[in-house]
């Protein structure tokens, strides 16, 4: 890296693992206008019997400051809740994983993934953070994934201790004592990625690669929209994969990232909603379709209602 402080790679990519509103652009398969029931609100009641109200905000990974002026009832949210449940909680041997995860395994290299011309395009782009080839080699599509998919602005927050929204959220719920719950590990986001194959490799990073000029102006277009409560076109934007390299690859993916995501964390923010208010925050792109976390709340037998 070039002098300067140095970017918090655990933070960036521990972010981005969860962006599923960012990725699903290149790597998710568009659903039927009906399947939309759920793109009206970002944040929704759950009401099982015999338990109290718990909710369900969609959130987006971004530390814009703005993001943090949380609106009443969102508050009220939170604050009435006993329980909080986050797509990730972190531990002390989290950035050992993570630092395994964005690097090759001895012996292999990027190139041997991508092949030399996408290599070179790849080494292109992240030379403007200070990253050698030599460096790029080094590492894997997660490694890739802040420097390729982030603003640099958003980056730099980062770097200089800003927390990303859900992890601001989650200062809160301990400020206020609440019992914090994670819905998944580490290294089960970690799997997203290392688990895919040479194909699947290619093309998110060659999407990727085909979106970067226009980084900036695409996550600040997603961010207002979110500002603006606007989760119908965030959903619509989710399933536009207009322009993916390989279908096939893409929709292996997105089951991936999205619809196997979503069935383990409703499975494990169930049992919380049954002991008492949960107040749960995950990526707005997990909670509409047909197996977004809404409805499976419904077909777990809750009643789930728009709130904002």
């Amino acid at each position: 890296m070039t002098k300067g402080p140095k970017l918090n790679i655990f933070r960036a990519v521990a972010a981005f693992a969860a962006v599923a509103t960012l990725l699903a652009g290149c790597a998710s398969a568009p659903e039927p206008p009906h399947e939309q029931a759920y793109s009206a609100s970002l944040l929704w009641q759950v009401e099982g019997a015999g338990s109290a109200p718990s909710y369900v905000l969609g959130t987006f990974h971004s530390s814009d400051a703005r993001l943090r002026n949380l609106l009443p009832e969102v508050r009220r949210a939170l604050d009435s809740s006993e329980t909080a449940a986050f797509e990730l909680q972190r531990n002390a041997e989290d950035d050992a994983r993570l630092m395994r995860a964005v690097q090759q395994p001895e012996g292999r290299r990027l190139e041997d993934v991508l092949g030399p011309e996408l290599f070179q395009r790849t080494a292109a782009a992240v030379a403007k953070f200070g990253v050698p080839p030599e460096g790029a080699q080094r590492l894997t599509p997660l490694g890739l994934l802040p420097l390729l998919a982030y603003p640099r602005h958003e980056l730099a927050r980062m770097t200089f201790g800003e927390p990303v929204f859900d992890e601001w959220l989650q200062r809160e719920a301990r400020r206020q004592g609440k019992a914090l719950h994670g819905l998944e590990t580490y290294d089960e986001q970690i799997a997203l990625f290392g688990d895919m194959d040479d194909a699947e490799q290619v093309v998110l990073v060659s999407d990727l690669l085909n979106d970067h000029a226009r980084v900036d102006a695409e996550f600040g277009r997603m961010l207002a929209l979110y500002l603006a409560g606007d989760l119908e076109a965030i959903m619509a934007e989710a399933v536009d994969w207009s322009g993916t390299a390989d279908v096939e690859a893409a929709e292996r993916f997105s089951r991936r990232l999205l619809d196997d995501r979503n069935r383990i964390m409703v499975a494990r923010m169930t049992p919380l909603m049954q002991d008492g208010a949960t107040f749960v925050a995950v990526g707005a792109a997990h909670l509409g379709g047909e197996v977004g976390v809404l409805s499976l709340l419904e077909q777990q037998g809750f009643r789930v209602t728009r709130i904002n």
